[in-house]
C-alpha cells in the first residue's frame, strides 16, 4: 500500500488519565511497547484525539488483522473528523483496499476529495488509484484515473508518474502516447529502481517503440542491480536475438547461471533446458542438479520435466522411484501432465518400479477424463487389448474409432443416431460424427443438422462448441433442411448474441408460414412467455388458432398455457385455459393432462375435482415421465385438497429416480430430512439422497448436502467438503449455492470472514436471479463480523434494496435503524416504517417492532405499554410459537411478580425449540428472576428439579443446574456461576432439546 510508507514509529505517549477516582495508569519506559499501548488505550478511551491518532498508528504498524486494523480504522474515523490530514489519507487507503474496513469507494471519495481540493498531491494520487482499480461500488474509470495521475505526476508524485506511464503505453483511459510514457519512465528510472528498467525494456521488446535492441540496455541495467527476473529476460533476448543484436548463447548462459545462483526458479529451469539441449552428459548432470533445486519450490513445471528424465533414463540415471515421487503429489492434485506421466511409467515400468498395467490404466483414466488426448489414445488401446483389466472393445473404439465406409446415407444417419443415443451400442460421439459426416458428404443435409446437434449439446468426449454447431446448422439451412433451420433458430435464441434474436424469430416465422407445426408452436411459446422476444399474446393466438382448429394437440395445449398466464395485452383467462387443456387432454396430450390435473385439484378455472385431477396426474406419471412422477409426489406430500399420502409421495419420487431423473433424489432427500406424516425425519437417509443428486452433478443436491455437512446433520460435519460442493454448484451459476457461499464468507460461523469472497458470491447469486442476495450481503456487512470495516457499504446495500422493493428490505433497514446505525432518531424512523409494514400484514415487521418497544432505541424509549398494545392488536399475524415467544418477551420486561411468572410459565411450552435458546438468553439479560424461573421449569421437565417454581436461585436450583452441566460436560463453564452469560447460552440450548415439553 503506497501510503503505508507515511506511517511513522509510535511515539512515546504517557498521559496519565484516571480510570476512576484515585486510580491512574503508571508511566512507561520508552521501549515498553505493551505499556505504551496501554497508556494510549487509556487516553484514547478518555477522548484524547492525539492518543487516538497515535494508537491507530501503532495498530497499523502491527501485523494485519481484522480486529487490530478495524480498531485502527475506527480511531482514524474519529481523528479524521478533526481534520487531521494524515488520518484522512490513511483511512482512505484502508477503504480503497478493504483493509480493516469494508472496501468502499464512496468513502474514499468522501475522504480524499476535500483534501485534494486543498492541494494535497497524495490525495490526488489516491483518487487516481481509486478510479484505476475501482472499489465497491465505484467501478474502474480509467479516464478519471488518468486525469488524477496526470495532476499528481505534474507535481512530481513518483507513483502517479508510473501509473500514468502504464496507461499511456496501453492507451488505457488516455490516448496511447508511447513517447510520453517513455519520458515518464526515464524520469523514474533515474532512481535506479530495477523494475522501472525492466518496464522500459518490455516497451522496446514488445515493439511498442524502437529500436528493439534498446530492450537489452534496460534489461542489462536492471540485471546489474542483482534482479534475477531481469537476468532471465536479458538471457531470453540473447537466446533468440532482437533487433540488430544477434543470438549469443554464451551470454545467455552466463545470465541464466547468475539468476539460477540467486535461487530464481525460472532461471534454473531455463538454464537446465539449455543444458539438456546441448546433448553432453556433463551438461545433463548440471541440468539435473538445477531441476532438483527448482523442484524444491513445489512447482509442477520443473517436477514433471525432471520426472520424465528419470523415467526415461537417458539424460539422467534411470530412477523410476524418484520419478514417481516427483509426480505423485501433483497427480493427487489432478494435474493432467502428472497423471499421464505416472500412467506412462506404470505402463512399461521404470527401473525398480515394475510395470503395473492396472495402475497405468487408472492414471490414464483420470487424465483422459480431463480431456488429455495422449491419455485417451493410450487408454483406448489398453481397453481394446484388455491391458490392465477387462477388455472393452466398444469403449476402446469410441476413443480410437477407425474410418469406416458406408454408402447408404439414411443408414449412416441411423447408425450415427444409435451411437449418439448410446442405447444399443455404447455411446460414441466420434462414430456418430463420422457417419453423420459421411451422410452429409453424400448429399443428405440431415447429417449436417445432426452434427450441429452434437456440437450444440456436447456428446461423450466431444465438448460443446457453439461456433461449430452454428456452422453446421447454417450449412443445413443452405441446403433447405427444415430441421437445420429450426435448430439454428433455437441456437440463436438460447446461446447466440442478442442481435441474433431477431434472425431467430424470422427463421421460425418463415417456417411457420410454410405450415411447419413445430416451428409454429415454438414461436407461439416464445411470444407467450415473453422470453427473448416481447410478449405478444395476440400474435401467439393467431399462430396457434389455425392449428388448434385442425385438432393439433400441441397447439391446443399451447392455447391453454397462453390463457393460463396471459401475454402482452391478452389477459389471463383460467376458464379458457381449462377448456383448451380439456381438448388437448382428450387428444392424449400429456402436458395438457398434467396442467388440467393441477387445475382440477386447486379448482382454478374449472370446477374443483381433486379425485379426477389426481387420476390425471397418476396417468401422466404412469407413462414413465420422471417430472410427472415428481409432480404427483409433490401433490401427495402436500395434502392440499387431496388426502395426505407420504408413502405414495415416496413411491412416486423413487419411481422418478429409478427412471433416471436426479431431481427426484432432491425430493426424496427433503422428504426424509423433515419427515411427513408417517415418515419420520431421517437426516442420514436425506444425506444419502442428496449425495446421489450431487453425484449426478445436480446443483440443488450439492447445496443440500453441503448444508447438512455444515451442520453435521445426518453426516459428520465437514466444512471443506461443503465448500467444495457449493463452489462446484456456484460454478454453474447456481444462485442458491452462490448465496450460501456469500453468507458463509460473511457471517464467520464456519469460515474466516472474507469480504471479497462474500461480495463476489453474493453478487453472483444476485446476477443468477436471487433478488435478495445483496440485501443479505448488506445486512451481514452492517452487523456481522465484517461490520467494523464495511458497515457503511452494508447500509447502502440495504437502502438500495428498499428502493428496489426487495421483499423484507424495509424490515431489515428498520433493524439497522433501531440498532442506532443510521442516526440518532433511527428507532423513530424504524417505528414509522414498521407500522406501515404491519398494516400491510407483515409478521416480521410486527416482531421487530415489539423488540424495539421492549428495548428502546435511538430517539425512542422502551415502552412495555406500547408493546402490549401492539401485540394485542396484531396477535393474529403471528403463528402460535411466535406468539408464545413474544408473550414471554413481554412479561420478561417488568419486575417479576407471581402473576408475571405464571404468564411466562404458561407461554414457555408453546415456544418453538429453535427459538427457545434466544428466549432464555433474553430473560437472562432482561429479568434474572424470569430466567431462573424458566430454568426451574425446564430442569423439572428433565427430572433434575423438584422444588418450587419461585424464580429464586435456591440451593436446590443450583444443584439441578450443576447436574445439567455435568450431563452436558460443561462443568468448567458452570463453575463461573449460574448467572453468567456462558451458562445461560449452554442451558438454553440444552433445554431446547429437552426430551419432554415444558409444563405449566
Amino acid at each position: 500500500m503506497r501510503l503505508w510508507s507515511t506511517i511513522a514509529a509510535v511515539s512515546v505517549f504517557a498521559l496519565a488519565v484516571p480510570v476512576d477516582a484515585g486510580a491512574s495508569p503508571p508511566l512507561c519506559r520508552t521501549a515498553d511497547h505493551a505499556c505504551l499501548k496501554g497508556q494510549l488505550e487509556h487516553a484514547a478511551t478518555a477522548g484524547d484525539i492525539v492518543a487516538k491518532i497515535e494508537l491507530a498508528r501503532m495498530l497499523l504498524n502491527e501485523p494485519e488483522s481484522g480486529s487490530n486494523w478495524g480498531r485502527a480504522a475506527g480511531l482514524l474515523h474519529q481523528a479524521a473528523r478533526t481534520g487531521d490530514a494524515w488520518s484522512v489519507s490513511i483511512l482512505a487507503s484502508l477503504y480503497r483496499e478493504g483493509k480493516g474496513v469494508p472496501e468502499d469507494g464512496r468513502q474514499v471519495m468522501k475522504l480524499l476529495i476535500p483534501l485534494a481540493a486543498k492541494g494535497s498531491i497524495g490525495a490526488v494520487a489516491g483518487l487516481g488509484d481509486l478510479f484505476a482499480s475501482g472499489a465497491t461500488p465505484i467501478a474502474p474509470d480509467p479516464q478519471r484515473a488518468a486525469r488524477y495521475f496526470a495532476r499528481a505526476a505534474a507535481e512530481g508524485d513518483v507513483h502517479s508518474k508510473y501509473q500514468l506511464a502504464l496507461m499511456l503505453l496501453d492507451g488505457n483511459g488516455v490516448r496511447a502516447d508511447i513517447a510520453r510514457a517513455i519520458t515518464l519512465l526515464e524520469e523514474l528510472n533515474r532512481s535506479g529502481d530495477p523494475w522501472i528498467s525492466i518496464q522500459l525494456g518490455e516497451v522496446y521488446a514488445s515493439g511498442k517503440s524502437g529500436p528493439a535492441e534498446r530492450a537489452i540496455d534496460y534489461f542489462a541495467q536492471a540485471a546489474e542491480t542483482g534482479n534475477a527476473s531481469a537476468m532471465v529476460r536479458l538471457a531470453q533476448m540473447y537466446q533468440t536475438g532482437i533487433g540488430t543484436v544477434g543470438p549469443d548463447l554464451q551470454i545467455a548462459m552466463d545470465l541464466l547461471e547468475q539468476a539460477a545462483a540467486l535461487g530464481d526458479m525460472g532461471g534454473q529451469v531455463q538454464l537446465a533446458l539449455v543444458l539438456l539441449a546441448s546433448g553432453t552428459s556433463e551438461d545433463a548432470s548440471q541440468a539435473i542438479e538445477l531441476l532438483e533445486r527448482a523442484a524444491e519450490t513445489n512447482q509442477a513445471w520443473p517436477a514433471t520435466i525432471l520426472a520424465q528424465l528419470y523415467a526415461e533414463g537417458r539424460q539422467a540415471p534411470l530412477d523410476g522411484a524418484r520419478a514417481v515421487g516427483l509426480l505423485q503429489p501433483f497427480a493427487d492434485q489432478g494435474v493432467t501432465v502428472a497423471l499421464t506421466g505416472l500412467g506412462g511409467i506404470y505402463a512399461k515400468g521404470a527401473g525398480i518400479v515394475p510395470a503395473d498395467p492396472a495402475l497405468a490404466r487408472h492414471y490414464f483414466e483420470q487424465a483422459a477424463g480431463s480431456g488429455d488426448l495422449s491419455a485417451k489414445n493410450r487408454l483406448g488401446f489398453m481397453l481394446i487389448n484388455g491391458e490392465g483389466g477387462t477388455a472393452d472393445v466398444a469403449r476402446g473404439l469410441r476413443l480410437l474409432e477407425p474410418v469406416m465406409e458406408s454408402g447408404d446415407t439414411w443408414a449412416m444417419l441411423q447408425l450415427g443416431d444409435t451411437y449418439a443415443q448410446g442405447t444399443a451400442l455404447p455411446q460414441n460421439a466420434e462414430r456418430a460424427l463420422h457417419y453423420y459426416g459421411r451422410a452429409a458428404e453424400l448429399g443428405n443435409a440431415a447429417g449436417l443438422s445432426r452434427i450441429g446437434m452434437i456440437y450444440r449439446n456436447g456428446l461423450a468426449d466431444v465438448a460443446p462448441d457453439l461456433a461449430q454447431a452454428q456452422e453446421y446448422f447454417e450449412r443445413a439451412l443452405a441446403e433447405e433442411d427444415a430441421t437445420g433451420r429450426i435448430q439454428l433458430a433455437l441456437l440463436l435464441l438460447e446461446d447466440g448474441p442478442a442481435q441474433d434474436i431477431a434472425r431467430a424469430e424470422q427463421l421460425l416465422a418463415a417456417a411457420a408460414s410454410e405450415g411447419d407445426a413445430w416451428a409454429t408452436t415454438i414461436l407461439a411459446d416464445l411470444l407467450t412467455r415473453g422470453e427473448k422476444v416481447e410478449a405478444d399474446g395476440a400474435r401467439a393466438l393467431a399462430l396457434l388458432q389455425p392449428l388448434a382448429e385442425q385438432g393439433n394437440a400441441a397447439a391446443l395445449s399451447g392455447l391453454g398455457v397462453l390463457y393460463a398466464r396471459g401475454a402482452g395485452t391478452l389477459e389471463p383467462d383460467p376458464a379458457k385455459a381449462g377448456a383448451y387443456f380439456e381438448q388437448a387432454a382428450a387428444l392424449n396430450d400429456y402436458v395438457a393432462k398434467s396442467r388440467l390435473g393441477m387445475m382440477l385439484i386447486a379448482g382454478e378455472g374449472v370446477a374443483v375435482d381433486p379425485a379426477r385431477g389426481l387420476a390425471l396426474l397418476r396417468e401422466v406419471a404412469a407413462i414413465g415421465d420422471g417430472w410427472a412422477k415428481i409432480q404427483l409426489g409433490d401433490v401427495l406430500s402436500s395434502g392440499k385438497n387431496v388426502p395426505l399420502d407420504p408413502q405414495g409421495a415416496l413411491a412416486a419420487y423413487q419411481a422418478a429416480r429409478d427412471a433416471g431423473l436426479p431431481a427426484a433424489a432432491i425430493k426424496l432427500g427433503y422428504l426424509f430430512l423433515y419427515g411427513k406424516g408417517n415418515i419420520a425425519p431421517d437426516p442420514a437417509r436425506a444425506a444419502n439422497h442428496f449425495a446421489d443428486a450431487a453425484e449426478a452433478d445436480l446443483s440443488a443436491g450439492k447445496v443440500s448436502l453441503a448444508l447438512l455437512l455444515l451442520d453435521g446433520k445426518g453426516v459428520e460435519k465437514n466444512v471443506d467438503q461443503a465448500v467444495d460442493l457449493l463452489q462446484e454448484a456456484a460454478g454453474h451459476s447456481d444462485a442458491w449455492a452462490s448465496g450460501v457461499l456469500g453468507g458463509l464468507y460473511a457471517d464467520g460461523r464456519n469460515l474466516k470472514p472474507d469480504y471479497r469472497q462474500a461480495r463476489d458470491f453474493s453478487q453472483a447469486a444476485f446476477n443468477a436471479g436471487d433478488q435478495a442476495a445483496m440485501l443479505r450481503f448488506g445486512m451481514s456487512l452492517a452487523i456481522g463480523p465484517l461490520a467494523p470495516d464495511h458497515r457503511a457499504e452494508g447500509i447502502d446495500y440495504v437502502t438500495e434494496a428498499v428502493a428496489a422493493n426487495i421483499p423484507g428490505a424495509v424490515v431489515e433497514l428498520a433493524r439497522l435503524q433501531s440498532m442506532g446505525l443510521m442516526g440518532s432518531d433511527g428507532a423513530v424512523e424504524a417505528e414509522r416504517n414498521l407500522l406501515a409494514e404491519i398494516e400491510a400484514g407483515n409478521p416480521a415487521a410486527l416482531r421487530l417492532l415489539l423488540q424495539v418497544y421492549r428495548s428502546g432505541g435511538p430517539g425512542l424509549k422502551a415502552s412495555p405499554r406500547k408493546a402490549r398494545g401492539l401485540l394485542e392488536q396484531h396477535a393474529a399475524l403471528l403463528t402460535s410459537p411466535a406468539l408464545a415467544f413474544e408473550t414471554v418477551a413481554l412479561h420478561s420486561m417488568a419486575p417479576a411478580t407471581e402473576a408475571s411468572l405464571s404468564e411466562i410459565g404458561a407461554a414457555l411450552s408453546g415456544i418453538a425449540s429453535a427459538d427457545f435458546p434466544q428466549a432464555v438468553q433474553m430473560m437472562f439479560w432482561g429479568n434474572k428472576n424470569a430466567y431462573v424461573y424458566a430454568l426451574q421449569f425446564g430442569l423439572r421437565d428433565v427430572g433434575l428439579y423438584s422444588g418450587p417454581m419461585s424464580g429464586y436461585l435456591t440451593k436446590q436450583t443450583i444443584s439441578a443446574i450443576n447436574q445439567a452441566c455435568a450431563q452436558q460436560q460443561i462443568e468448567e463453564i458452570c463453575r463461573r456461576g449460574p448467572l453468567t452469560p456462558e451458562v445461560a447460552v449452554s442451558l438454553g440450548e440444552y433445554l431446547a432439546t429437552r426430551p419432554a415439553p415444558l409444563r405449566s
